[in-house]
């Protein structure tokens, strides 16, 4: 009668197993379409009572859940640039908050970690992802040092951007070498900036003074001086000012060599006058054909302009060259500034490094943050909570942070997610097989009934 007991027992021990184990295959299935939820099977155990040579007394099953953190599911592309999928190993770091009792929200200092990353702004302008999960990250500070000591949630609060005034230029262009002496060309128009944004435009007009011989006419429309003295062609020391706004400068191009390069600028390097000085080559520590000056906007300090032509007796930056391909007229291949407007935040990207930047409408970028991952020896032995969110345990390890890419940690893509991992087929062959131990053991409990109503019907 005890073995018959000791049956009944398994069996019910077997039904509870494979109850489980289709409440894992349910969770796995309605899970099939959560971003980042990873799979969970089911494990079998034997239990033992008594068993050695001459006897067995039944002992049962138990299950056990398997979970499967570390099987990488699908990445898909996304139309919100600050989704995120990890390709490789690792999860991202986030915490959460707690609502306050004057209805302010406060982080909990708990981490967690995770692989859903649907992130999106909230309206304070942090990165959380669907399950209410904030992210982390290293701070950058202005320099672009990563601070790598602590992390904190990565949140958007410089939605402005300064304006930036114009110093530094770099112009190329060929002035044609067939045109006779007296050449004048039209005025080459470029925009600049001053300290408040405001744009101006510096004009650039060539004159051909004779054989491998030009000069140059810088005009800056509008610029006011405030203070100091004008003087003829307006200006005042190396300050370009009113009325007339511009200087001249020579350019003497190198014949002997038939390269058409600038050979001197307004006499070589380390001369001056009439507004403007050519930058001494040996002090600068390289050979550059560069002319700075001064200039003088309203409301706004005077700011120093160095405008690089190129590399001295190279065919860069402005040359001299004839014929049908070079043309008969100035021909200005490139004009490029450090300038920048005052911009408004725009969008936010994100590199494979986890460099997160701030993009304004004025073209500038400004880094604030780097994600980093987060990876364990054992993460199947995370504690898994809601929100497909982990937490490290003493079975799992202590989490090991760092740079994505780099000590084994997976890369991040920007403008995708990563797929739950549950493979349906698999799901529905593992349900199949459940349903049918499940059957066999409501069997056996059949079985064992029928023998026991026989014994007690012996008795009677």
């Amino acid at each position: 009668m005890s073995s018959l007991f000791s049956a009944l027992t398994v069996a019910v021990g077997g039904l509870t197993a494979q109850s489980e184990a289709l409440g894992n295959i349910s969770d796995n299935l309605a899970n099939s379409q959560t971003t980042g939820f990873k799979s969970i099977g089911t494990q079998f155990e034997d239990l033992v009572t008594v068993s050695n040579a001459s006897s067995n007394n039944p002992g049962g099953v138990r299950a056990t859940p398997s979970y499967q953190n570390d099987v990488q599911g699908n990445i898909t592309s996304s139309a919100t640039t600050t989704s995120l999928a990890i390709s490789g190993q690792g999860f991202f770091p986030v915490e959460t908050t707690v609502q306050n009792a004057d209805g302010s929200t406060s982080f909990t200092g708990s981490q967690y970690y995770t692989r859903q990353g649907d992130f999106t702004l909230d309206k304070n302008g942090y990165l959380v992802n669907g399950s209410n999960y904030y992210l982390q990250g290293y701070t950058i500070s202005a320099t672009g040092v990563v601070d790598q000591s602590s992390t904190a949630p990565i949140q958007v609060s410089a939605l402005l951007n300064n304006p930036v005034a114009s110093t530094s230029a770099t112009y190329d262009a060929n002035l044609p070498a067939s045109q006779t002496t007296n050449y004048q060309s039209s005025p080459s128009v470029k925009k600049i900036y001053d300290a408040l944004g405001n744009t101006y435009d510096m004009s650039f007009t060539w004159t051909k003074t004779g054989t491998n011989a030009w000069s140059l006419s810088v005009d800056v429309a509008n610029g006011v001086q405030t203070t100091g003295t004008t003087v003829s062609g307006g200006v005042t020391s190396t300050t370009i000012t009113t009325t007339d706004k511009s200087m001249t400068i020579p350019f003497v191009f190198n014949s002997s060599s038939n390269t058409g390069t600038v050979q001197t600028i307004g006499g070589g390097p380390g001369s001056s006058g009439s507004g403007f000085t050519v930058i001494d080559n040996t002090q600068a520590a390289e050979n550059k054909a560069q002319i700075s000056f001064s200039l003088h906007f309203p409301g706004s300090q005077a700011q120093t302009m160095t405008v690089n032509f190129g590399d001295y007796n190279a065919a860069t930056g402005l040359t001299q060259f004839g014929g049908t391909t070079a043309g008969t007229t100035v021909s200005v291949s490139d004009f490029t500034q450090n300038g920048l407007a005052s911009g408004a935040f725009s969008n936010l990207s994100i590199n494979d490094s986890g460099i997160v930047s701030i993009n304004y409408n004025n073209g500038s970028t400004r880094q604030i943050a780097q994600i980093p991952l987060v990876q364990f020896y054992a993460q199947d032995q995370l504690q898994r909570v809601s929100g497909g969110a982990y937490q490290a345990t003493l079975a799992s390890g202590s989490p090991r942070i760092g740079q994505a890419g780099t000590n084994g940690a997976g890369t991040i893509s920007s403008s995708s997610l990563e797929s739950s991992n549950v493979d349906i087929a698999t799901q529905f062959t593992n349900m199949v097989q459940a349903q049918q131990i499940y059957s066999a053991n409501a069997k056996a409990i059949t079985t064992i009934n029928g023998m026991l109503t026989t014994i007690i019907n012996t008795v009677q």
